[in-house]
């Protein structure tokens, strides 16, 4: 190496000292504190722990058993928690202790969120125990892997807790054998009205669609579900029949349907609409990404002033034609009872666009009860649709 006036040089960067690593900060429950009072409003009742978060403020990797320990500690000191939210950790099955005060901690909490976590079965077996004194009526387990044995476990929680409203099993690596456990806590149930239980997985088989939609049909009618998601689950048209027959019954009681991202296509849409238009209760449905297509899309025009109740409807990313959506903005009349209605990701046109216009001008639909809106458009001299955020 030659220096700068052309003499031999014999540094060596590599060879320099490098800095003291700088030390680790210290998690304390006062910081948990200081972090609660920028998402929370006094009084303090919402926790939330993202892992993504804390290493990023303390610029270091979550360690496992130790700072776990704080959580639990800061937990065990707020006794009045309203809803946790934990996202993304790791609970070892050695920290027996910690999962004993973690359990005791969420005693009087009424929402829970333990959310892309890994949970030892020791946990669900504590949860079991804790059951007659947990006062939890949302209990969200969103994807965190549950096995046989968790699903065996949690069943028992379902059958001894007396609160529990609301369950969200949701991208929880169910099968289309444990699902069953599940579904038969939930229907033994003497409180569960509302399950999310999106994304099933059919394992070393395909997904037994029929047998599934017959389990959810019992749910349906003899539990008394108000509220029922099941996305990704690969339904198709056949399979709404069966659904459709439930939620047209006078016996149903379901307000809220959440099929979107299966393949129910136009034919599923018809049994679907059809039997809504009978059906007394259904408030809110979601058949988003089902490509229902222009031919489903008529079917929804056809039926849709026939469904009084219906005050939700999704349609987003059907591949519906533009001559279809004009007929479904058409149907919407003054007083119109639909509170909320997507459309964004269909085809549209410059007629589609002054329906749009004439509808929000005149006040039939406001602007917070649709995803779409209009705009002039210079180069095309005329209106086009444009999405509304």
């Amino acid at each position: 190496m030659m220096c700068d006036v052309g003499l031999p040089c014999d540094y060596n960067p590599s060879s320099c000292p490098k800095p003291p690593p700088a030390p680790e900060r210290k998690f304390t429950t006062l910081l948990l504190h200081c972090w609660q009072r920028e998402y929370d409003k006094r009084p303090y009742k919402n926790f939330q722990f993202r892992r993504l978060d804390f290493e990023e403020r303390m610029n270091r990797k979550y360690h496992c058993l130790r700072d776990f320990r704080v959580i639990v500690r800061y937990l065990t000191e707020c006794h009045k928690m309203h809803s946790v939210s934990i996202s993304s950790i790791v609970i070892s099955n050695c920290e027996t202790r910690s999962m004993r005060e973690l359990v005791r901690a969420l005693r009087n909490v009424m929402q829970i969120e333990l959310k892309l976590m890994k949970l030892p079965f020791e946990f669900f077996v504590m949860m079991r125990l804790s059951a007659s004194v947990w006062k939890v009526t949302e209990l969200s387990l969103e994807g965190t892997p549950l096995s046989d044995l968790d699903v065996g476990m949690l069943r028992e929680f379902l059958l001894a807790s007396e609160t529990l409203l609301s369950l969200n099993v949701n991208h929880c690596s169910l099968t289309q054998y444990n699902f069953c456990m599940i579904a038969d806590g939930v229907y033994k149930s003497k409180t569960v009205r509302c399950l999310n239980a999106s994304r099933l997985l059919g394992l070393h088989l395909s997904l037994d669609t029929e047998k599934m939609v017959s389990i959810i049909g019992s749910l349906l009618m003899q539990n008394g579900l108000v509220e029922l998601t099941m996305q990704q689950c690969e339904f198709s048209a056949q399979d709404m029949e069966v659904i459709g027959e439930y939620v047209g019954s006078k016996q149903s009681v379901l307000r809220k349907l959440n099929l979107a991202s299966n393949v129910i296509a136009s034919d599923g849409t018809l049994y679907l609409m059809r039997n809504l238009a009978h059906g007394v209760r259904l408030e809110h449905l979601d058949i988003s990404c089902n490509s229902i297509g222009t031919h489903g899309g008529e079917w929804i025009a056809k039926y849709l002033s026939s469904c009084r109740l219906l005050q939700h409807l999704y349609i987003n990313y059907n591949e519906i034609g533009a001559e279809a959506i004009n007929l479904i903005l058409l149907t919407l009349k003054k007083p119109c009872k639909m509170k909320r209605l997507s459309i964004y990701g269909n085809r549209f046109d410059a007629r589609t666009a002054m329906i749009l216009r004439r509808l929000l001008d005149s006040e039939v639909v406001l602007h917070e009860g649709i995803d779409v809106s209009y705009t002039f458009d210079e180069d095309l001299n005329d209106y086009r649709v444009v999405p509304w955020r």
